[in-house]
């Protein structure tokens, strides 16, 4: 929790050792701790200038020598005086700075404090706040460019367009029906018509970049589904291109799931290994099963891998995840009996886990099947499911609005406007209840 009047402190760059470390400190002691811990007095140290000087502690002894900046309240991220120190990227120089800290009377900052004083300060709102979050844990390069250009304050730029729209078509309304003495019920009936059809156009496209961004942000999870001794652990490694799963010819192995990330053709993947289904009576497989069917309902995309080698080989299943069929151990089948499969159907892949032929058409296909399913080009993407259900929220009460006979009766169009109105300082931050604003900084790094 936030207390006015706390300066606070943290870790900025990522724990460990390392060429550096940054540690970032905010509030209203921020100079004055700086100057006790260098020795030296205000004027040396200028707004947004780097400066080398010795860090003591409270003995007079060096803890190290440092690159630091001071800004200067209110021009820095928070909004408040804010000190970084770059020290050396030894864990014991940072720690002995820490001490230095506490002893200064700070306190270490709690998780997302610094881009919620931000917030709190007016520096950004709750759009380019959760596009900081969404920029740090981007998995593409396309995630970190719209992550970016949310942060930018062009998504925010967009809907505050809209609110304005909005906002302008009930005045409309409100002038019709408590000021004005001729009959203009009909022109302003399809002023508001028409801005509220346009709104609801606008919010609608972006409902549907929520997806790619969530592809493009936080990655994808693929999950590896089948029957056992198809071959889901060895076409895991295969992709992994190193022996993460147990591969035994013993079907029921793999009882867990398993995870491993690698690279796509630019596309970040989350690969899940699972145990193999089937009726099965030992408890320990039965558990392994229901794990395999959790992470099915949890899959961005599955491999449904089957083995052709099999007599009565298991058909592909329905999931409602999009679904590609990866048909393994190539290298056993006949000429004929690879041609009858790429003949069944061209959304097949034909593989062999164990010899890697056909893994570049897989990887090929996988590259397909998100860039044609999940990523949608757009100029604006909303990037959290807290924007997606706000937006949701609109788009019902616009509709209602919208309806046959509601349009007619201005003054529940009013009412629907205004509503829609307060959704956006919800979607901007300008209303949020305090226990939002925690779960979502709370999501963010300490130095963050």
């Amino acid at each position: 929790m936030i207390k006015a009047g706390d300066t606070y402190y943290a870790l900025a760059s990522p724990a460990g050792r390392s060429a550096i470390s940054i540690i970032r400190i905010s509030g209203p002691k921020s100079l004055t701790t700086l100057l006790n811990m260098s020795k030296h007095k205000t004027e040396y140290f200028i707004h947004r200038k780097s400066s080398v000087v010795d860090i003591y502690n409270e003995n007079n002894s060096l803890i190290d020598n440092c690159v630091v900046v001071w800004y200067c309240a209110p021009n820095s991220f928070t909004g408040e005086d804010l000190v970084e120190i770059h020290t050396h990227g030894n864990p014991k120089i940072t720690q002995n700075i820490y001490k230095e800290l506490e002893r200064l009377g700070l306190r270490l900052a709690d998780p997302g404090e610094f881009t919620k004083t931000a917030f709190l300060n007016n520096k950004l709102d709750l759009i380019q706040a959760e596009a900081v979050g969404s920029l740090i844990n981007a998995q593409s390069d396309r995630g970190i460019d719209l992550s970016l250009n949310n942060i930018s304050g062009n998504l925010s730029a967009r809907l505050v367009d809209l609110k304005k729209s909005l906002i302008d078509a009930l005045v409309h309304v409100e002038y019709e029906l408590d000021i004005s003495e001729s009959d203009n019920k009909s022109a302003t009936i399809k002023y508001v018509a028409k801005t509220v059809n346009a709104s609801l156009s606008f919010i609608k496209t972006l409902l549907e970049t929520h997806r790619s961004a969530k592809v493009l942000c936080d990655g994808v999870r693929i999950v590896i589904v089948g029957e056992p001794n198809v071959g889901k652990s060895t076409l895991f490694n295969s992709l992994l291109s190193f022996d993460r799963a147990i591969v035994t010819s013993t079907p029921g192995t793999t009882r867990d799931s398993i995870e491993g990330a690698l690279y796509i053709l630019n596309y970040s993947i989350l690969l899940i290994d699972t145990a193999g289904i089937r009726e099965a009576q030992n408890k320990i497989e039965l558990a392994g099963i229901n794990k395999t069917n959790s992470e099915i309902k949890n899959a961005d995309l599955i491999y449904y891998v089957i083995d052709p080698t099999k007599k009565g080989a298991s058909p592909i299943e329905k999931t409602g995840a999009t679904t590609i069929c990866v048909y393994n151990k190539s290298d056993l089948l006949t000429k004929d009996q690879i041609k009858r499969i790429k003949n069944s159907s061209p959304e097949n892949v034909l593989i062999s886990a164990k010899t890697k032929d056909g893994i570049g058409h897989l990887k090929q296909k996988t590259a397909e099947v998100l860039r044609d399913n999940f990523i949608q080009k757009a100029d604006l993407y909303i990037t959290s499911a807290r924007q997606q259900t706000v937006l949701k929220n609109v788009k019902s009460i616009l509709n209602r609005a919208q309806a046959q006979g509601t349009i007619k009766e201005l003054e529940l169009v009013a009412v629907d406007l205004k509503l829609a109105v307060e959704q956006f300082d919800w979607l901007l931050g300008k209303t949020t209840a305090d226990d939002v604003l925690k779960n979502l900084f709370s999501e963010f790094c300490v130095g963050k």
